[in-house]
């Protein structure tokens, strides 16, 4: 066998493999080692990184393609006929793509369809006090904040996460054909190519936008469904009857100091403080004297780091700590 039938054996053999891994990853129990397998065989040789890529391209045409039934008829009876060679296969491939993308359709798409409109998934979280970043099989990073819950479903379609709880940032490999779509409570969040936060908090979802663009759309049974969209350097909420806040400017350096450990806060009332250091400690701080509520606070705090915001409070404000438990610390004024 000469050196060019060789390279052709493997690029067909690569062809073949992603065939599988493609079928493979779009049912619903796919394993998280599965997928960590295909990811290794996929870096392992830029061909069989070139051949996925190529058969996420059949897969999009075939989704226009199945829709019309002669072409679908006419690559079923194509299907019935064994190739004469492997390599006559490859060697007709540039010049039959669409033919390839109906047997595609025609393969896969039923198993698809078969297949629940939402896969299981996979679930990631965090407890309290713990941060973690994901990164996803298309480049794509979600970091979630403390106590966070995120449900990836990731389809040929889509792909979907949902928050769960929590507050996550979300970097986005763009991709204009696979959107990437964020359902927190009763809205959802699109992005192409962007880095954004969500926030679920007491009902309320926050969106803050920090570069590139979004669109937002509720639907809740309790009111109307609205949209929205962001650029960079903007934000919004959303309730539970699905109604969205005028838009507003985002302070970037306040929104992403959680991502970096800290919180850069400015005139924020003390009891505001202590619910969102709260969030980040099995030790819960709670105010004991009534005259503190109005205490307004700006500085810059470690989140991680509670004993050393403890002794700041008490160095800068009338203000001392009296643990009760291992797990509650009271804040009493100074007298």
């Amino acid at each position: 066998m000469d050196r060019r039938n060789t390279d052709e054996n493997a690029k067909l053999g690569s062809y073949d493999e992603a065939e599988h891994w493609f079928v493979h990853l779009l049912e619903s129990g796919c394993s998280a080692d599965e997928r960590a397998e295909f990811e290794r065989w996929r870096a392992a040789d830029p061909a069989h990184a070139a051949a996925y890529r190529e058969i996420e391209l059949l897969w999009r045409q075939s989704k226009e393609a199945v829709k019309n039934p002669a072409i679908v008829a006419a690559a079923s009876r194509a299907l019935r006929r064994e190739p004469e060679t492997r390599a006559r296969r490859y060697w007709f491939l540039p010049a039959m793509a669409a033919g390839l993308a109906i047997l595609v359709a025609v393969i896969v798409l039923p198993r698809w369809l078969g297949t629940s409109a939402d896969p299981a998934g996979m679930t990631y979280t965090t407890t309290p006090g713990q941060q973690q970043t994901v990164a996803l099989n298309d480049g794509s990073t979600i970091m979630l904040d403390t106590d966070t819950e995120v449900v990836v479903r990731y389809s040929a379609r889509t792909r979907r996460v949902d928050l769960l709880h929590g507050q996550a940032q979300f970097t986005v490999q763009g991709n204009h054909a696979w959107p990437f779509v964020v359902h927190a409570q009763h809205g959802t969040v699109t992005a192409v190519g962007t880095q954004f936060q969500v926030r679920i908090n007491d009902g309320c979802t926050d969106v803050a936008l920090l570069k590139g663009k979004l669109a937002i759309a509720t639907e809740s049974p309790h009111g109307t469904p609205q949209n929205a969209s962001l650029i960079g350097g903007q934000g919004l909420a959303y309730d539970e009857t699905g109604r969205i806040s005028p838009l507003h400017s985002i302070d970037l350096q306040m929104a992403g100091g959680w991502t970096q450990g800290k919180l850069f806060i400015h005139d924020w009332r003390l009891p505001d403080l202590l619910a969102e250091m709260n969030r980040y400690s099995a030790t819960k701080l709670q105010i004991g004297d009534p005259s503190l509520q109005d205490i307004r606070i700006s500085g810059i705090f470690r989140t991680n780091n509670q004993q050393v915001f403890l002794q700041l409070l008490q160095q800068g404000w009338p203000i001392h700590a009296k643990r009760l438990s291992a797990t509650q610390i009271v804040l009493l004024r100074n007298r």
